[in-house]
């Protein structure tokens, strides 16, 4: 029989953990309890998507509504006002059924036409993906490619863009293949001086970090619900300045594309009770949902719990003798990008994690495929999360032979996590 989880005292806190994990677990091989821990019970620590409020899950619980009743044109009206404010723009908000990669589709089928120079900053996976959706339109890429996880240099940019030869320039916020956060800001700066449309992709970032879409001059910006917004996948969210809307009514050639022509789409954003396409009825309350939890923390104070949660983690994997991606003063406060150690397989230990505690993280993506693993800390992340998952890696690592000091990594995290008066 298993003993309650709470009545030891005395001992020190990361034992008692290790002791409440270890006899939790073994509650899984208990006759009717096999899935104790299972798709009810895991942690997703992944990169997206993310784990969702409870009060996200009962609006998707109820029943569907009518896609012109007024109780859901409401909701429509309120979630795109509040998505607005989340972007930092004036702007026009599109809140489509699809993933982020559709908003960066959109961008392109919209903003570029054929013949069009593009100028593609890359210095992770999801940077370079732009490449083939530009070209899939018909556009022309150029770009400047810098090794991943490396900061972007920002003269060799603005030498590119002082051509004034673009139609516009694509830049990651966060690129979850290496855990970089680029200096967005930076950039706007130079994008007042260019003709060049400036495109952020922030699937990774709205939310989890600083973004304000009017005041860093950015034309066009995305994100998809399921990362620090915390919603449900599914949801394709983006936002167009009027210097875009005016490059759209510029354009020589009609947009090659239907279900994304911004045109058609435009209307209904204004004004949902008009229609083009059945939207996700329960996705959009459910995102409601989610940017309403948004607003009542406070988008300044998210963006700190972020940064201090990212801290705290990246303090404890540093403790472990582990190296990260990228280099230090250009991490995401999203997600962190742990190396693995030698002699220790990825698959292996992330494995141990799921099936022995419960916690679910990432592989290494693109080149980075077996070098790194993937954890992502944003959304509804708590200070619980945080540590369950370091132990959950520390003790992994232990049973799969690595060299360590029980706790030193939770040790570390705990003392940036309590140091800090408004905890997350």
């Amino acid at each position: 029989m298993v003993e309650p989880l709470l009545s030891f005292t005395g001992v020190s806190p990361y034992f008692n953990l290790i002791w409440a994990l270890e006899n939790v677990i073994s509650l899984r091989g208990m006759m009717g309890v096999v899935d104790y821990l299972g798709n009810e019970r895991e942690l997703l620590m992944i990169p997206g998507p993310t784990m969702v409020s409870p009060r996200v899950l009962r609006t998707l619980a109820k029943p569907i509504l009518s896609h012109v009743s007024g109780e859901f044109v409401e909701g429509y009206v309120e979630a795109l006002r509040l998505q607005k404010e989340l972007f930092g723009t004036d702007g026009t908000p599109f809140m489509l059924s699809g993933s982020g990669t559709l908003g960066m589709e959109a961008a392109i089928a919209n903003l570029v036409e054929r013949g069009d120079k593009v100028l593609c900053i890359e210095n992770g996976f999801f940077g370079e993906k732009w490449e083939e959706i530009v070209e899939a339109h018909g556009g022309v890429v150029d770009r400047i490619r810098f090794e991943w996880g490396e900061a972007l240099d920002l003269k060799r940019i603005e030498e590119k863009l002082s051509s004034n030869i673009y139609k516009a320039f694509t830049v990651e916020h966060v690129d979850t293949s290496t855990g970089i956060a680029n200096r967005i800001d930076k950039v706007g700066e130079l994008a007042k001086n260019t003709d060049a449309l400036y495109i952020v992709d922030s699937v990774c970032g709205v939310a989890g970090m600083p973004l304000k879409m009017d005041k860093w001059n950015i034309d066009y910006c995305l994100t998809g619900s399921q990362k620090a917004i915390a919603a449900p996948p599914g949801t394709s969210m983006f936002c167009l300045n009027e210097n875009a809307w005016t490059a759209i009514d510029r354009r020589k050639t009609p947009i090659d594309n239907y279900y994304c022509n911004l045109a058609r789409w435009k209307p209904v954003m204004e004004n949902p009770r008009g229609y083009f396409a059945t939207p996700a009825t329960g996705n959009v309350l459910g995102m409601l949902e989610a940017l309403r939890i948004i607003h009542e923390e406070g988008i300044e104070a998210r963006w700190r719990r972020h940064e201090i949660i990212s801290d705290a983690f990246k303090a404890g994997i540093e403790a472990l003798g582990l190296g990260q991606f990228p280099a230090k003063d250009s991490e995401a406060h999203t997600l962190s990008v742990p190396k693995i150690p030698a002699g220790i397989n990825d698959g292996d230990m992330r494995g141990l994690m799921r099936t022995k505690y419960g916690v679910i993280i990432a592989g290494g993506l693109g080149k980075l495929g077996g070098k790194t693993v993937r954890v992502g800390h944003m959304g509804n992340v708590t200070n619980n999360d945080i540590i369950a998952t370091l132990s959950a890696l520390e003790m992994s690592l232990m049973k799969l032979g690595y060299d360590m000091e029980p706790g030193s990594g939770l040790g570390t995290a705990e003392k940036i996590l309590t140091s800090h008066k408004t905890e997350a």
